[in-house]
C-alpha cells in the first residue's frame, strides 16, 4: 500500500507561506499534496500560535482513526537561538503526552529560518546575482548574509539601521532552496538553511512526495 499522504503546512505569516509554496513547486509538489490553510488563516500569526497548532496537529496524528499526513511547520529563530526554538516546541508536546520527536523520518518537520525568512530572500538575491554559483567549497563570489541581522526590518543586532538591498520573493527563495544539495549545498549558504536541507528532503522522502 501506498504511503503517499497528504502535508499539513503550518505558515507563522505569508512570508513562510509563500516560501513552503515555492519549496513544493521547485520540488514538482502538486499544490493537491498539501494544505496551507487548516490552521493559518492568511493572516500573519507567532510562534505560540504555530507551536500550538503543531500540538493539535500532532494529536490528530497520533490518533488510530485519522488518515496518515505529514506536518511541516516554519517558524522564524527571531534571535531566540534555533535550540531554544526547537526545546519550546518539544516541551510542547511532553506536555501533552505527545512524545514523539521532531522527526522528518516520522512525518514532522520544523523549518527555521535564522533570524527571519528574509534572510534567506536576501541570500538569495546575493547567490542570483553572482550567477548561481553550485561549489560548496569555492569562492562564492558575494558578500555571505549574517543570521545576527534582521533583514526583514534591515537592522543590524545592535538595532542600528543596514543598508536596505534586493531581495527575492519569498516565494523565488522556496524554488531556489528547493535545487539546492542537501549534501553539498553551494558555498555561502546561510547555515541554517543548510541545515534544514536534509531533514526537508528526508520529510518528502516520508510522505512519498519525491
Amino acid at each position: 500500500m501506498s504511503r503517499r499522504c497528504k502535508i499539513i503546512v503550518l505558515p507563522e505569516d505569508t512570508s513562510h507561506a509563500d516560501l513552503a509554496r515555492g519549496f513544493f513547486r521547485g520540488r514538482n509538489v502538486s499544490e493537491r499534496a498539501y494544505d496551507l490553510q487548516r490552521r493559518w488563516t492568511g493572516r500573519n500569526g507567532n510562534h505560540a500560535a504555530v507551536r500550538r497548532w503543531f500540538c493539535e496537529e500532532a494529536r490528530l496524528q497520533g490518533h488510530p482513526a485519522s488518515p496518515r499526513f505529514g506536518i511541516l511547520a516554519l517558524i522564524d529563530e527571531d534571535g531566540q537561538g534555533l535550540e531554544r526554538r526547537r526545546n519550546d516546541l518539544a516541551e510542547a508536546l511532553r506536555k501533552l503526552g505527545l512524545a514523539a520527536p521532531l522527526d522528518p523520518n516520522e512525518g514532522r518537520c520544523l523549518v527555521l529560518p535564522m533570524r527571519n525568512a528574509e534572510t534567506w530572500m536576501v541570500w538569495a538575491a546575493r547567490w542570483k546575482g553572482a550567477g548561481c554559483p553550485t561549489s560548496p567549497d569555492g569562492r562564492q563570489g558575494f558578500e555571505p548574509v549574517s543570521e545576527a541581522n534582521d533583514y526583514k526590518r534591515f537592522r543590524g543586532p545592535d538595532g542600528n539601521a543596514l543598508a536596505r538591498e534586493a531581495m527575492t520573493s519569498a516565494y523565488d527563495a522556496g524554488k531556489i532552496i528547493a535545487t539546492l544539495n542537501p549534501m553539498f549545498p553551494p558555498a555561502g549558504t546561510p547555515p541554517a538553511l543548510q541545515e534544514v536541507l536534509r531533514p526537508l528532503s528526508d520529510f518528502l522522502h516520508w510522505a512519498r512526495l519525491e
